[in-house]
C-alpha cells in the first residue's frame, strides 16, 4: 500500500478518535443529567422507600454503621468514611435514580469495608493537589531556563519533564477513579438485584454507565486540554 494512503488513513482515524473523545468530554455531563431526569420519573417496583432500602443494605452488609448526612446539591451524593452524603431529593424519592445512587454509594462503602482502594486513591489525590500547585511555576521556569540556554538548558528540560510526570500522575489518578467507580457500580447492581425486578435492574445498569461516562469525560478533558476545545477542569479534582 502506498505510504501516502497509509498516512491519510492514520490522519483520518486520529481525527475521528479526536472527535469522539471531544464529544464525550463535552457532552457526557448533559447525557447523565438527561438520564437522571428520566430515571427520576420511574418509580422503583419495590415496597420500600429509598431510606428503608438504605437501612436494609446498612443492616445487612455494614451492621448499621453507615450514617446519613443531608446535602443540598442534587446529584452531588457521595460516600466518605462510613458516611453517606445524600441530597434531600435522593432521600425523598422512590425513583430508580434514587435507588441507583444509594446503591452506588453503598458500593463505595463496601469497597471501604473490604480494602484500602479508597484510602489509596484519596492519598494520591492529596499528593496530586500538592504537586499540581507547582505545575505552572515549574513549566514557566523550565521554559525560561531553556531560553537562557547553556547548562541551564538541561535544568529547564528537567523541569519540563517534571511537569510531564505530574500530568501523567493526574491521568493515572483519573483512570483509577474510573476503575473504582466501575467496581462500585458492579456492587450496586448486586444490591439492586436483591429488591428490583430484572428489567428495572437493567435500566439502573444503563444509568450507572451514563454516570461513569462523566468520569471518562473528565479524563478526556484533561487529556485534550491542549486542543482548547474542551471545558476547563482541574487536574486533581
Amino acid at each position: 500500500m502506498d505510504i501516502t494512503i497509509i498516512i491519510i488513513i492514520c490522519v483520518v482515524a486520529f481525527l475521528l478518535m479526536l472527535c469522539f473523545f471531544l464529544a464525550v468530554a463535552n457532552f457526557a455531563g448533559e447525557k447523565f443529567m438527561d438520564s437522571y431526569r428520566r430515571m427520576d420519573s420511574i418509580g422503583a417496583n419495590v415496597n420500600l422507600s429509598s431510606l428503608e432500602y438504605l437501612d436494609f443494605l446498612n443492616n445487612k452488609y455494614f451492621d448499621g454503621e453507615i450514617i446519613v448526612k443531608t446535602i443540598s446539591n442534587i446529584a452531588g451524593d457521595a460516600y466518605s468514611k462510613k458516611t453517606l452524603f445524600l441530597s434531600g431529593a435522593t432521600q425523598g424519592s422512590h425513583s430508580l435514580a434514587s435507588f441507583s445512587i444509594i446503591s452506588h454509594e453503598m458500593g463505595h462503602a463496601l469497597q471501604d469495608k473490604k480494602g484500602k482502594k479508597l484510602k489509596k486513591l484519596n492519598f494520591l489525590r492529596r499528593l496530586g493537589k500538592i504537586l499540581g500547585f507547582f505545575l505552572m511555576p515549574l513549566f514557566i521556569a523550565g521554559i525560561v531556563l531553556m531560553v537562557i540556554g547553556g547548562n541551564l538548558f538541561y535544568v529547564g528540560v528537567g523541569l519540563l519533564a517534571g511537569c510531564v510526570l505530574i500530568f501523567v500522575l493526574a491521568l493515572f489518578i483519573k483512570l483509577r477513579m474510573i476503575a473504582i467507580e466501575r467496581e462500585a457500580s458492579r456492587f450496586a447492581l448486586d444490591f439492586l438485584k436483591e429488591v428490583l425486578p430484572e428489567e428495572q435492574v437493567e435500566l439502573c445498569r444503563k444509568f450507572l454507565n451514563d454516570a461513569r461516562l462523566s468520569y471518562w469525560a473528565d479524563f478526556f478533558r484533561t487529556l485534550l486540554a491542549w486542543t482548547f476545545m474542551t471545558r476547563k477542569n482541574k487536574l486533581f479534582d
